[in-house]
């Protein structure tokens, strides 16, 4: 059963981390999805983001960017959460900070 209590504490302490960041959040729903259909295996995750953000595929020129930034908050963030509860509070803190951001 999750423990939405931490969960929605994680989830706020990455969305304010989220903000302020030169972080496209269609790339991070992206980088969340990969998350999931990864089995939320976080070494799996770390790989992706380290490749993202140094040999992105040729989208945009900040696609690199975007993915550093998003590396280094993945890696800073310890919510004290596994798996899947992981990745709930992770897609309510992308949640939060679209908000917040307004749009």
């Amino acid at each position: 059963m999750a423990n939405w209590e931490r969960i929605l504490d994680a989830a706020e302490q990455l969305a304010r981390q989220l903000r302020g960041r030169d972080i496209d959040y269609n790339e991070a729903k992206k980088a969340l999805d990969f998350y999931l259909a990864n089995g939320c295996d976080d070494r799996v995750m770390q790989d992706y983001l380290n490749l993202m953000a140094t040999q992105p595929p040729a989208r945009s020129k900040q696609t690199r960017r975007y993915y550093q930034a998003l590396r280094d908050v993945w890696s800073q963030w310890q919510p004290g959460l596994q798996g899947i509860d992981k990745a709930r509070a992770a897609g309510w803190a992308l949640r939060m900070a679209t908000e917040k951001r307004g749009g």
